[in-house]
């Protein structure tokens, strides 16, 4: 009997396994070419979650700056606009839905669309769904109080107070802005602190434990006028003369005729008046050092300034304490007249007052500086002109040297509580004024030096949005 050649050999065919490598492999391939299709789609997914996640932070932002106050319904319109430039070229046409926090100050926007499946459609699912979402938040995300002290002394006439009015208007409606909402911003509180001199707590204060206002009072004076001879021909007299208020020199020159002969003075003639001394609700310092500190309350009031009838002007108009009412302020803002001159230390220090919650000071309604973020705006168009006279409570003394060194020690006391301060020089010309300023400021990019009316505008829009501005929180 012949032999089967090798190859049909029972030990051949029983050992090879050619086949069955080649049945392995094509059992494999199949999980692996649906492992492979199934990275595939995924990938696709995570790209365009990818693109829509940058798609809407983009959007959020964008469309949040693009807003209007007071127009609640066209930031959805903004943002789905932004979204979908954002993802031009892509093929994602997301539905897009914006809500609104007002109690975070807070936009949220939500996004989805479906992808089409390359490899998972043979499983049966041909389309898979894609989310993506981006809130973004004003300002802090929480409480802020803004305090401003406005410079309404007598170098703020005319144009200048009217465009710092409108200035500060404007920021005014900037803190109260939250994107996508019509009413105010509920986490914002501002005051107002108009300061010359001195500064006016109001009227209605007067009772109140920390001021210590004496009552109104009269004084008798006699107007006297001497009368004389009248001359033939009169003699005619120039008199030049430079005067200054808050600082601003001006022409003070005169003329007049004489017509009186002096070497036959007929009659001194004097008239029974008073002078009356009324509290307009202004207030003075407290002593050195303490006219430097937040408290002021019975154990250490702050003086009340009594004025007379010829200088009412002095005193300024009224604070405004913290509040969530933006027409409030602007109101306040907007009544604010000019008079009196430059002493910048009161008006830092009510400013401190208004946004403090110490119960040793007057009005202890701020919020918790821990949770609440607190700033202070000084606005100031000159040098101190005035400073303190502690022996008989007013600021009538002119030790310049010493205003200044208040001024700076308001500045460290303010910012050692936790306070930035935002200052604006508007139209200073003298150097060491602008120095000053600085150097209260929080740092170089907390000072402003404003040298005209536009720079002005332009301060309080950067200092509003930089406040206001919207952030990304997730």
């Amino acid at each position: 009997m012949s032999k089967l050649p090798s190859f049909l050999s029972a030990t051949a065919l029983t050992g090879d396994r050619r086949g069955n490598v080649s049945l392995l492999f094509a059992l494999i391939a199949i999980p692996v070419m649906g492992a492979i299709g199934l990275a595939v789609d995924y990938g696709r997914q995570v790209r365009m979650q990818s693109d829509m996640q940058q798609a809407l932070d983009v959007a959020v932002l964008a469309g949040a700056a693009s807003s209007a106050p007071g127009q609640a319904d066209d930031i959805t319109a903004l943002v789905s606009h932004r979204v979908e430039q954002a993802l031009e070229g892509t093929g994602a046409h997301p539905a897009v839905s914006v809500s609104v926090n007002p109690a975070q100050g807070s936009i949220t926007v939500r996004a989805e669309t479906a992808v089409d499946t390359m490899f998972m459609g043979l499983f049966g699912k041909g389309r898979t769904k894609v989310h993506a979402s981006s809130t973004a938040v004003a300002g802090s995300g929480g409480p802020m109080e803004v305090a401003i002290a406005f410079d309404t002394t007598h170098s703020m006439a005319g144009n200048k107070l009217a465009s710092a009015q409108q200035a500060a208007s404007d920021l005014t409606d900037l803190l109260f802005h939250v994107p996508g909402m019509a009413g105010p911003n509920p986490n914002m509180k501002v005051g107002l602190v108009p300061f010359t001199s001195y500064v006016n707590v109001g009227l209605a204060n007067r009772n109140a434990s920390w001021v210590n206002v004496p009552a109104d009072y009269s004084l008798p004076w006699d107007d006297c006028v001497d009368t004389w001879a009248q001359l033939a021909t009169p003699v005619h007299h120039d008199v030049p003369g430079t005067c200054s208020n808050d600082g601003v020199p001006y022409d003070c020159s005169s003329s007049y005729d004489d017509s009186n002969d002096y070497s036959n003075r007929l009659t001194h003639v004097c008239t029974p008046r008073q002078a009356n001394f009324v509290w307009h609700g202004c207030v003075a310092s407290q002593t050195d050092p303490d006219d430097a500190r937040v408290a002021a309350n019975a154990g250490n009031p702050a003086p009340g300034w009594m004025v007379g009838d010829w200088i009412s002007g002095e005193c300024p108009s009224e604070l405004q304490q913290l509040s969530n009412n933006p027409d409030t302020i602007k109101t306040a803002i907007n009544n604010l007249v000019e008079g009196g001159e430059t002493y910048i230390a009161p008006g830092l220090l009510w400013g401190w007052r208004l946004l403090s919650e110490d119960p040793a000071g007057p009005f202890h309604d701020g919020g918790p500086i821990a949770t609440t973020k607190k700033r202070l705006i000084l606005m100031t168009d000159g040098s101190n002109t005035h400073s303190a006279n502690y022996g008989s409570g007013d600021h009538e003394d002119n030790n310049v040297s010493h205003a200044n060194d208040k001024t700076l020690e308001f500045c460290n006391n303010i910012k050692a509580a936790g306070i930035e301060i935002y200052a604006i020089a508007f139209e200073v010309t003298d150097p060491s004024a602008q120095t000053l300023l600085s150097q209260c400021a929080s740092g170089p990019p907390w000072f402003y030096n404003a040298a005209t009316v536009s720079d002005l505008h332009a301060a309080f829009h950067r200092i509003g949005h930089e406040l206001m501005a919207m952030r990304l929180t997730k």
